[in-house]
């Protein structure tokens, strides 16, 4: 098994954007920051927001996920 192996070849190097390209393609996206701390070391996360995804069914997978998961869990108690 092949572990942290990076198979780049020659045609994905030439075509992969730097990170210059990826800032200036994505300037106008949402970004969050975050600041952690953890055992004393603070890490700073950015998060940017460049897809688009279909809120209702996100929204409806978690519902239905989490009444599946309590059921569940509740049936398993009375038994």
């Amino acid at each position: 098994m092949r572990r942290n192996v990076q198979s780049t070849t020659a045609v994905a190097t030439a075509t992969k954007p730097t990170m210059f390209e990826l800032n200036e393609k994505y300037s106008t996206s949402p970004v969050r920051k975050s600041e952690y701390e953890i055992d004393v070391k603070k890490f700073i996360v950015h998060s940017h927001f460049i897809g688009s995804k279909d809120i209702d069914k996100v929204i409806s997978e978690i519902a239905f996920n989490r009444a599946l998961d309590e059921s569940l869990n509740t049936t398993k108690k009375a038994a």
